[in-house]
């Protein structure tokens, strides 16, 4: 070979794309639609949180027992993502330093996650620069129904979250029906319309469930919504949960505790309102004011509470007040 031939040869071999960047390519191209899907290496740092992810992320705790996991049995299952080309900057996996990008055509590219964000946390609480990848053709409605029925699965999802996904799922347009929803989650119908309860919480309970998705089910929306106290005892609503929440100092059990500790304290809730609401009832202070008028001098101000009554006159007759009573008594004091 001569040595132009050489140079040449060189030159283009210096020129050789990475392997990472080719498979991109393919998998982003009609021929992707002819052959299974390949696993691809990509780098962190061009990884997106899907916006229509709401699934509540897992703790630190979580993420790093699935770490472990990795770590001792390698990644099982490469996360599945997609090609955006205008990926909201926010939303970055910003964690991992950018690395040699002029050597690297593969970061020009954006993915969003589809499934596999808390792979994506774990591998990067490794040290990972690069993660294996299914690279996916989707629309944002796919993309949205394929991360929803994927979250669907987990058994960490709250009724929370997946009241949250009702909400994704029609803003962005992915579901039309409720049948549609019920189908994606992998629920009943009647549970679609069930977990909407959420949305009819006072507003400062409704901040409580957000901050702490465990506190209430949608059994227990359900029937705050369904017995009317959402807009009745917003204030007892709200205080119920709270005390759900704090899981503070033990509680002593009692009627005006609920015991986060106890299997159903959730179903403590609306015994515990009921009792509140009767209670106001049965200690409401009872007055009335009777005002007898006596033409050319003061009205004459009878005072009835539950602790007795009181006679506010001048010029009475106290002898004869006392006797006017003593021949009533009786009719005085009837039910």
């Amino acid at each position: 070979m001569s040595k132009a031939a050489d140079k040449a040869l060189a030159e283009s071999m210096g020129r050789r794309r990475p392997r990472e960047a080719i498979q991109a390519e393919v998998a982003d191209s009609v021929l992707a639609e002819l052959v299974p899907p390949s696993t691809v290496d990509l780098p962190i740092e061009s990884l997106y949180r899907s916006p229509f992810q709401v699934r509540t992320m897992g703790s630190e705790d979580d993420v790093a027992k699935l770490a472990e996991s990795i770590q001792a049995s390698g990644m099982i299952s490469p996360i599945v993502v997609r090609i955006v080309p205008a990926p909201n900057a926010e939303l970055q996996i910003k964690q991992v330093p950018k690395f040699l990008m002029g050597e690297k055509d593969l970061t020009v590219k954006s993915f969003e996650i589809i499934t596999g964000h808390h792979r994506v946390q774990a591998a990067i609480r490794l040290g990972w620069t690069q993660i294996p990848a299914v690279i996916k053709h989707m629309t944002d409605a796919q993309a949205a129904i394929a991360l929803t029925a994927d979250n669907a699965i987990k058994k960490d999802l709250t009724d929370w979250d997946r009241y949250q996904s009702i909400l994704m799922l029609e803003q962005s347009g992915a579901c039309r029906t409720g049948r549609e929803i019920a189908a994606t989650l992998g629920v009943s119908a009647s549970q679609v319309t069930n977990l909407r309860s959420f949305g009819e919480l006072p507003v400062a309970a409704l901040e409580i469930v957000r901050a702490n998705p465990d506190v209430c089910a949608y059994k227990l929306a359900y029937k705050l919504h369904n017995k009317g106290f959402n807009k009745s005892e917003p204030a007892l609503v709200t205080e119920a949960l709270q005390r759900l929440a704090d899981r503070a100092a033990k509680h002593v059990m009692g009627k005006d505790t609920l015991d986060k500790d106890d299997l159903t304290a959730q179903e403590q809730v609306i015994p515990w309102i009921l009792g509140k609401v009767a209670a106001r009832s049965t200690n409401k202070t009872y007055r009335r004011e009777l005002r007898i008028n006596r033409p050319g001098n003061r009205a004459i101000r009878v005072l009835v509470t539950e602790l007795g009554a009181t006679i506010d006159a001048q010029g009475l007759n106290p002898e004869l007040l006392a006797k006017l009573i003593e021949d009533n008594l009786e009719r005085l004091t009837a039910g």
